[in-house]
């Protein structure tokens, strides 16, 4: 068995407060079972306080996140806000672990490291891995995640990419205890009989246009060419961009099919080089096919009460995390809030949850066998239940 804690405080100023705050609503005494881990998303304001070295000493067990936007638990909604979540057990065994900086030529080896860590305080394989990861924009998080599903045997890996309320992102940070880093992962590992569901959307089927194109030169998460034309003459073409000028960059995703069964991924532009190239939030292969497509608010909530009422219709009532994309709460345009207001009111109290935005998503999916593929996404609201 497992459930779920959830915690929250909007007091930066006061860190001792705010810890009092969050220990009266954990109630550990009387809700800890024997295996625990935390999960903690906050206004980048947090971290220049004391309060992560506090509940760092008061907690009798690790926890790990990420800066966000904003964030969300049972009945509180809010930007300047700070929530933590505990995974609680008597059945499952959690280990967790926070990488070195990584480094591109390093990076296989470090997070080996991390990984072996975690793993060598568990008494056999895991059966699932959560992580939190900084936000890169000179290598795609797709890398990451695939290192990490060689190195764990392809066990699921569910997670979020820090972000925050910067316009360069300039305070995101990854978090491990009293440990913050711009550049290190946190991975989160789960042994036992854990059986959870993964769910996601990212854009309505009628928001994506018919027209299929092929990427035909490209570098990672850098996009040179589509079709044998460059970037930005490609959605001239589609009427999308003017005078040199992409309209509208964040609510343009990019849909990814990797030809491997999967249904397709999205993937956002976050800015184009001098050179018009456009830097995306993840892998754009070559030979992969893409459609454009578009999002808007009404999109943005609709598909966050579909996952969420998908979700509940597993039966499932011990716990669910949810994460949703930046560019998803960009076009929500001055409702900022309006999406986890109606997931708020889709959960109703039917079970404990956090929800926080994110610069990527990573969950699984499934192909036409059922064979599960972990992947990173953009423009995309994912979950996990159990």
């Amino acid at each position: 068995m497992i459930k779920m804690l959830t915690a929250h405080t909007y007091e930066i100023d006061d860190a001792d407060v705010a810890l009092k705050e969050l220990l009266e609503q954990l109630n550990m005494e009387n809700n800890l079972l024997k295996n625990s881990i935390g999960l903690l998303t906050c206004y980048a304001e947090f971290c220049d306080n004391e309060l992560l070295e506090l509940l760092s000493n008061a907690l009798p067990f690790d926890f790990m996140g990420a800066t966000t936007l904003a964030n969300a638990t049972g009945n509180e909604i809010g930007q300047m806000m700070l929530t933590l979540s505990v995974l609680t057990s008597d059945t499952l065994n959690f280990s967790a672990a926070f990488s070195e900086p990584l480094e591109s030529d390093k990076i296989k080896d470090q997070l080996k490291v991390a990984y072996d860590s975690a793993s060598a305080k568990l008494s056999g394989k895991p059966s699932a891995m959560l992580t939190t990861i900084p936000l890169f924009y000179d290598k795609a998080n797709d890398d990451v995640v695939n290192i990490l599903n060689d190195i764990s045997g392809g066990i699921p890996i569910f997670g979020t990419i820090a972000v925050d309320h910067m316009p360069d992102y300039s305070l995101t940070r990854s978090i491990f205890n009293a440990q913050l880093s711009r550049n290190a992962i946190c991975l989160l590992l789960i042994e036992g009989d854990f059986e959870p569901t993964f769910f996601m959307a990212s854009v309505n089927n009628d928001k994506i246009f018919k027209q299929r194109d092929i990427i035909t030169s490209s570098a990672d998460n850098q996009l040179y060419e589509v079709n044998n034309m460059d970037v930005l003459s490609y959605i001239q073409s589609l009427g999308l961009a003017k005078d040199g000028v992409i309209e509208g960059v964040n609510s343009i995703p990019f849909m990814i099919d990797f030809n491997d069964g999967t249904p397709p991924v999205a993937r956002a532009i976050f800015a184009l080089t001098p050179e018009g190239h456009a830097i995306c939030g993840g892998a754009m292969p070559e030979w992969a096919t893409l459609s454009i497509a578009s999002i808007d608010d009404d999109d943005v909530v609709s598909t966050a009460k579909d996952i969420v009422h998908q979700a509940l219709s597993t039966g499932k009532r011990n716990g669910m995390i949810l994460f949703s994309c930046i560019a998803r709460n960009i076009a929500l345009g001055l409702n900022q809030l309006s999406e986890i207001e109606a997931i708020q009111e889709e959960i109703n109290g039917q079970l404990p949850f956090m929800m926080a935005y994110s610069g990527g998503e990573i969950c699984p999916m499934y192909d036409n066998d059922g064979k599960i593929y972990n992947r990173f996404h953009n423009d995309t609201i994912v979950g996990i239940i159990f």
